[in-house]
This record gives structure tokens, sequence and C-alpha cells, in this order.
């Protein structure tokens, strides 16, 4: 294959009036820019550099590839602890509109362009815009100080620590979500909620159908073994993620949100994973139909501070149980437990050790920390036709 190279340095030092604003940059082919789209069998390649950046997201304002083209995305260098993947494009994300890429945590990133051999009917106006980046993401701290809390010592441990355990098996069901909007990108936490590929999360962490739409959900982000660092933002990244979703309903007064995930492409290894896990009763999650019993025992596993996958199962030295049905704060009558969480954590599931079943839906700090009740959930769902298929657990 025939190759060019195109090698253009985008400097990215000039600073944001809003630290998590998109900064505006350009890179155009095609459709109108003043590149044209590169014909067949060329290889042509951009570098975006930000020596101080935490992380790179591309915002890409266009795209569309001519069939079998692909845009790939590499980062340079990286923090060991993070994926080294390049994310790849092609034509099946034609459809998306104006979106971000996958964070890339690098300061340097390759924006490389492949085109393949074409058929001679094949016409279109193909091209794509890169119209700037985002340099750091956050750890939904935009939400009022009091949302998470550690009470104590961090007494959460990586989910690998907890290997072999049904725990760790609940756990897999547990998603990371990176919503990102034009004001910033924050991370939350969420799970699958029944069989129907449905996911809960908190209100506070996805506001509207564009934040839902926006949203990077990544599942099986976790540390290989018990001593991995996983502590930075979007740390032990698995790239088996989700993009984008549609916002089915949500309650400011019980804080939630329920998203059914769009659909996942067949080249995404991630699409025979969820299939098991859709089909697989102890792979997803189920809400219990009484709610949450005085003193049982219980754990959350989440993603605090969007980094890898933690669960929290002790209160020191003791294990972590349901200490009120009464608390007040956040809402009223809610769920209070000594588990930590962090910010991240908001849309985590409290689950019993008893029976395994998702009790609460963790979403405000304050030692003790506390969850939206089961039945509180199923109710309102019910009430609203919405309730997935398989949610309620026996």
């Amino acid at each position: 294959m025939l190759s060019y190279l195109l090698l253009l340095m985008l400097s990215m030092q000039a600073a944001s009036a809003a630290p998590m604003a998109l900064e505006p940059r350009t890179i155009a082919f095609g459709c109108g820019a003043a590149k044209a789209y590169p014909p067949p069998h060329r290889v042509t390649r951009f570098v975006i550099d930000e020596p101080t950046a935490e992380v790179l997201l591309v915002h890409f304002a266009k795209l569309h590839l001519a069939p079998h083209d692909v845009l790939l995305l590499r980062p340079r260098s990286s923090n060991t602890s993070r994926a080294m993947t390049p994310e790849r494009i092609t034509a099946a994300s034609n459809g998306l509109g104006a979106f971000f890429s996958v964070p890339l945590y690098s300061t340097q990133v390759v924006v490389e362009l492949r085109t393949a051999p074409r058929e001679p009917t094949s016409q279109g106006c193909y091209g794509f815009v890169i119209d700037g980046v985002r340099t750091r993401v956050g750890a939904s701290d935009r939400f009022p100080p009091g949302k998470e809390s550690l009470c104590g010592a961090d007494d959460s441990r990586n989910a690998a620590c907890f290997v072999d355990s049904v725990m760790a098996l609940k756990s897999k069901a547990v998603v990371r979500l990176l919503t990102n909007r034009a004001s910033g990108s924050d991370f939350c936490s969420g799970w699958l909620l029944g069989c129907g590929g449905h996911v809960l999360t908190n209100q506070h962490c996805l506001l509207s159908a564009d934040d839902a739409a926006n949203t990077l959900f990544e599942f099986m982000a976790e540390g290989a073994s018990c001593a991995s660092d996983c502590e930075a933002h979007g740390a032990c990244a698995s790239r088996q993620v989700v993009r984008g979703g549609t916002l089915l309903a949500s309650s400011t007064q019980f804080d939630y949100a329920l998203v059914q995930l769009d659909e996942v492409p067949p080249s995404l290894g991630l699409l025979r994973w969820m299939s098991r896990v859709l089909h697989n009763r102890c792979r997803y999650l189920q809400l219990r139909a009484a709610g949450p019993i005085m003193h049982e025992r219980v754990y959350i596993p989440q993603y605090p501070l969007g980094g890898g996958k933690r669960i929290s199962v002790l209160d020191g030295k003791r294990p972590g149980t349901i200490t009120s049905l009464t608390l007040s704060g956040c809402t009223t009558n809610q769920a209070g437990y000594m588990l930590d969480t962090q910010p991240g954590s908001s849309g985590s599931p409290v689950l019993a050790h008893s029976d395994q079943l998702v009790v609460a839906l963790h979403h405000c700090g304050g030692c003790p920390n506390a969850g939206i009740q089961a039945q509180f959930l199923i109710k309102d769902l019910t009430a609203k036709g919405v309730l997935p298929p398989c949610a309620i657990g026996q």
C-alpha cells in the first residue's frame, strides 16, 4: 500500500476560560474543507500535542468515512495503568453526529487516517472535522459537597482482591460512566439492571437525554490484580465501551436515571460478553422488592474518583451494614451505611450479602452514606411503565 505522511503538530498551549471546556482546534478533511479527502491506499497522520494535558478527549464535529476506511487515535505515551490501545473509528460511526473520543491518557495523540480501496461506484462526501480537545476530566466534582464521603480511612479494595467470590462476579455488571458536556466531563458509576440492556445510575449524573447520549459506558475497567494501581481518573481502562444510550426515565425525588444502552457495534468484543451477561442471572443485577433490612450486611462495587473498580465491604474491621432506614439529608427515608465512597461512586448499587440483590442505589455522602431504597425505585419505575425485564429478584 502506498503511504504518504503529513505530520502536523498542533500546539495546544492556550489557556481555556473554563478548565474542562472544549479548547477549539481544527483538523478538517473533505466535504468542503480546505484539504481534500485522501484518495485510496493512503495513510495520513497528524499529531495533537498538549504538554500539560491530563487526558486528551478529541471532539469530532462531523464524521463521514468512506466504506472500509479507518481512523485511528493513537496515544504516544501513557501511564502504564491506563490502556494504550488506540481507538479505532470506522464508517459504522458515521451516524453519531458530534461526539468525543474515548479518553486518551497521553500528552500526544496521533490521528491516523487509513484509506482503503474503493469500489468504482462508491461515491459520497467523505470527510471529518475535529474542532477541539478537552484536556481534563472530573469525578462528579461539579456536584455539591457531601455527595460522597470516606468514613474514616478508605477501607475499599480493588475488585480483583475478591477474585472467585460472588461479590467479584456481581461487580461485573457495574459500569464506569464518563459523561461529556459543553461545560466539562464527569465520571459516575452505574450498573446493569435486569436482562434488557438497561443501566441505572443517579439523576444527578445524567441530567438529560443529551447527557445519556454523550456518555461512554465502560465495562470491566478494573485492575488485573489486588495490587494494581487503579486510583487515577480513567485508570485500568478496558476499552469495552458502549457509546451513548437513551434516557427512558429519571426522578429528582429518587435520584435515578434509567438508560437503554445504544446498540453495541458487532466489531466490539463486548457484544458477545454482553449477550452472556444479559442471559445469565449471575451477571446482571436485580432489585429486592422488599428493600433493605436493618443491620444486614451490604457491600458497594463502584468507581471512586473515576479510577478502576473497587468494592467497599468493611467499616474499619467490621462488615458494612445497613444502619438506618429513615436517614434524612439529601432526601428522606434513605438507607444508611458506613461504607466508603468518593466522587465518581454516585450511582453504585448497594448489594446484600444474604441474597446478592440490590437493596439501595447509592447517591449521597455524610457518614452514614445514603442510598435510595430499592422498593421506592421499583414503585416509581413501575408507575412510569419502564421497569426493565428481570429487574426484580426472588
